[in-house]
């Protein structure tokens, strides 16, 4: 589960954007200056499914992104998720020969007993899909009824307000990381997010409380230390996503005022988005929410 930050769920403001009135050492949010940058750009760090009632979205947030140029993000809204879908299908053959008969029954009693799926629904919606789905699917349910999503609210301002909406990579770009998991470790990822939510809600209110933190190197740790985390994951769907984020960015801040998106476990880490935007001569000054 907590791996999945970055990922899907990767990943509130209680107080008014101003003057901060002691310091603020870490945020969700992010002010970009320095290094020939004309109007200050601001870096977010989202979670991409928070519970309805966590959704604390102020109107000083949304002004932000009203007053920017561009509203970038991982993808480039919801015209690239769209093209998801047909990246999820599997080539042949059907998810479920992939399980073992144990972890099948695991897998149709919890859908069953939570999404109100029988298993002949859980074959027919989601057999010819690849194992990474059921994630989705599962973790969707563990955010409780209509979770909100930071991207899409975005997305639904920049589109009102008329501004530019990108994407730092491709959504075929971002199915390729999870292509590269074999099916053994994509099914160990679904069995794993399964186990959390058989043991109940503890992980993901841990893994909100740790968001609403706002400190970025918690939430880093957080992502980076689950059972189901590993250096290869740190490095492909963390650190090189983050590397390869900095010279669109670099070129964006150049000559926007942009307002930048991203799971925010991308932020915090000695390789992370801040840091990595440091070590180019920016400053970034960390905004009290």
């Amino acid at each position: 589960m907590k791996r999945l930050l970055t990922i899907i769920t990767s990943l509130f403001f209680v107080a008014q954007f101003g003057i901060a009135q002691e310091a603020t050492t870490s945020s969700l949010l992010w002010e970009i200056t320095g290094k020939k940058v004309k109007s200050p750009s601001y870096l977010f760090g989202t979670m991409h499914l928070i519970p309805n009632d966590d959704f604390l979205f102020p109107e000083s947030l949304q002004e932000k992104v009203k007053e920017s140029d561009i509203l970038v993000m991982e993808i480039g809204g919801l015209n690239e998720q769209m093209k998801a879908m047909k990246l999820m299908m599997l080539d042949s053959g059907t998810m479920f020969d992939k399980f073992n008969e144990e972890q099948l029954d695991s897998i149709f009693t919890y859908s069953k007993e939570n999404l109100g799926f029988e298993e002949a629904q859980m074959r027919m919606a989601f057999g010819k899909m690849k194992p990474f789905v059921l994630l989705q699917l599962f973790i969707k349910d563990a955010f409780g009824e209509n979770p909100q999503s930071y991207e899409m609210s975005f997305e639904q301002i920049a589109k009102a307000e008329e501004i530019e909406i990108i994407g730092l990579e491709t959504i075929e770009e971002q199915m390729g990381f999870i292509d590269n998991l074999s099916d053994e470790e994509q099914v160990k990822m679904v069995m794993d997010a399964l186990k959390d939510e058989e043991d109940g809600a503890e992980s993901s209110r841990e893994l909100v409380d740790i968001y609403l933190s706002q400190d970025v190197e918690k939430i880093h740790e957080f992502t980076t230390s689950s059972n189901m985390s590993s250096p290869e994951f740190e490095e492909d769907f963390l650190n090189n996503r983050n590397q390869n984020w900095i010279k669109p960015i670099r070129k964006i801040i150049k000559k926007n005022k942009a307002f930048i998106a991203v799971g925010a476990a991308h932020l915090g880490g000695p390789e992370g988005v801040i840091e990595l935007l440091r070590a180019q001569g920016y400053t970034l000054t960390p905004v009290k929410l």
